[in-house]
């Protein structure tokens, strides 16, 4: 299962559905990205290779667009236009399922893969 680290309380945002655009400067190999597990952790990870072993899991996402960020989206972006960068990129979030209790992982940069027994304790939370 594929994963992705937001720093709190984006992750929230995401899973309670208040936040539905994800702002990164980068974008996804591929699109649409289904059932990807949604890791909220509070350490902003800025380097390659860097980690927070106190992420966890709070919803499971389909990311199903990429496009250029406009100022118009910023409160689908869960921030005010103030936070606003041109030239970042908005990806386009549906499909949330909230977990009904959150599972611990390690939050790790850009999209990485869970292990097995992650993914099966993430299996055994399904939606709220």
């Amino acid at each position: 299962m594929k994963a992705i680290s937001v720093v709190s309380p984006w992750g929230d945002m995401i899973a309670s559905g208040e936040k539905t655009l994800e702002i990164r400067s980068w974008k996804p190999d591929v699109i649409p990205m289904m059932d990807v597990a949604l890791v909220q952790n509070k350490t902003p990870l800025h380097q390659d290779g860097q980690e927070d072993p106190n992420g966890y899991v709070v919803a499971i996402i389909d990311i199903v667009g990429c496009k250029p960020w406009l100022i118009e989206d910023s409160r689908q972006a869960g921030c005010d236009e103030s936070e606003f960068t041109s030239g970042y990129l908005a990806w386009e979030i549906s499909n949330v399922r909230k977990l009904s209790k959150q599972v611990n992982v390690t939050a790790k940069r850009k999209f990485y893969t869970l292990t097995n027994s992650e993914a099966k304790a993430i299996a055994k939370w399904p939606e709220t």
